[in-house]
């Protein structure tokens, strides 16, 4: 998952940051290896020693909900894509 070449960016780095840690590296020596923070590179170890590969995902954001329904939403969605082929 660190050095995949599908895998996410931000995954790959948080990855990596796990693997320099069990090497046995400081946390300032990965921090400075990874280019991240000390702060957030710290935030992804202690994640990862609580949750193991789970701690390493996005956490669930906070934020409005939605103002429109999937049901909703739909119909438009089809009306857009209609006209995006009939421009083609």
């Amino acid at each position: 998952m660190a050095y995949g070449q599908k895998t996410e960016h931000r995954l790959s780095m948080r990855a990596q940051v796990v693997l320099h840690a069990t090497r046995g590296r400081s946390n300032a020596r990965i921090a400075r290896e990874t280019g991240l923070r000390l702060d957030t590179m710290r935030t992804w170890r202690n994640r990862f020693a609580a949750l193991r590969l789970t701690g390493l995902a996005d956490r669930k954001r906070s934020g409005r909900p939605p103002r429109f329904t999937a049901l909703q939403v739909a119909p438009v969605k089809d009306l857009a894509v209609g006209f995006l082929l009939k421009s083609l």
